[in-house]
């Protein structure tokens, strides 16, 4: 009786097959997981973003869940002035284990008559607060 071997062709695949896993392995294992402060800066600058476009009801989409659920979607863009934002950068983001503050450097256009064109730029602090394992801007009511 003659030992069973394995087909070469079958062989040939399964090597390739590892190969391929041993590959994405160890490209996975490259990549970092993002910190904290970049996963607050992230969500920031996309509800600066939001704002900055007018997209009021997707901005409130990242107000905490308790604030929602007072205040409607419809309702967010009454809180807002006249005024007209023209950009927005995330400066600095300093967090402890269930709060982060978030430093936005933001340019904006007076729309006043007196001052109407003119542009400025400020910094705005804002705080946002993990909930259910999601980072959620803190709106106050």
């Amino acid at each position: 009786m003659k030992p069973f071997r394995t087909p070469v062709p079958r062989r040939a695949a399964l090597r390739a097959a590892l190969a391929a896993a041993a590959l994405a392995l160890a490209g996975c294992a490259g990549l970092q997981p993002l910190t904290t402060e970049q996963i607050v800066g992230q969500r920031a600058e996309a509800r600066w973003d939001d704002l900055i476009k007018g997209d009021f009801e997707q901005a409130w989409a990242y107000t905490q869940p308790g604030f929602r659920a007072i205040v409607k979607s419809g309702d967010y863009r009454k809180r807002f002035g006249s005024g007209q934002w023209l950009g927005a950068q995330i400066h600095q983001v300093k967090c402890q284990a269930e709060r982060c503050t978030v430093s936005v450097r933001l340019t904006s256009r007076i729309l006043a008559p007196k001052f109407a064109g003119q542009d400025i730029v400020g910094y705005v602090e804002e705080t946002w607060v993990r909930e259910d394992g999601q980072w959620w801007y803190y709106q106050a009511l």
